[in-house]
């Protein structure tokens, strides 16, 4: 079908928990290694490390590397409920506002119902901090 596409895949999930340090450094080795858009789907309520996941995000978009996240999985608002890791810096921009990573794309999921159902039942959610739904 795309035979000018390369997937190359990095394990930065261990058994389920993923760690700041390891998602930081998965995003670095793909970028490194040529990546153009990285694919995430996984996701937490709290994040330990924010700084190194942030470092990250940057270096991949100074590298031009798009990254694509997936909302979650836990039904939940995200707009007042934190899932990480996420496009909004721990470092506020100007005028006390969230700074916001231009590289990020959040993907929440769709069911096979339309109108007012078209989320689906386990999908997080939010006006601010969800981009997109796609088939999930």
């Amino acid at each position: 079908m795309a035979d000018n596409v390369r997937i190359m895949s990095v394990r930065a999930v261990p058994d389920g928990d993923e760690r700041d340090k390891d998602v930081a450094n998965a995003i670095i080795y793909a970028v490194d290694n040529g990546a153009s858009i990285i694919n995430m789907s996984f996701g937490k309520a709290y994040a330990w490390d924010k700084e190194a996941v942030d470092k990250a995000v940057k270096y991949a978009q100074k590298k031009d590397v798009l990254l694509v996240h997936a909302a979650g999985n836990d039904a939940k608002e995200t707009d007042d409920l934190g899932n990480f890791p996420n496009d909004i810096y721990n470092k506020r921009g100007g005028l006390f506002k969230s700074k916001r990573a231009k590289n990020w794309i959040e993907v929440g999921a769709l069911s096979w119902k339309g109108g007012e159902d078209a989320v689906a039942s386990f999908s997080n959610y939010g006006k601010e901090n969800v981009d997109l739904f796609a088939p999930g």
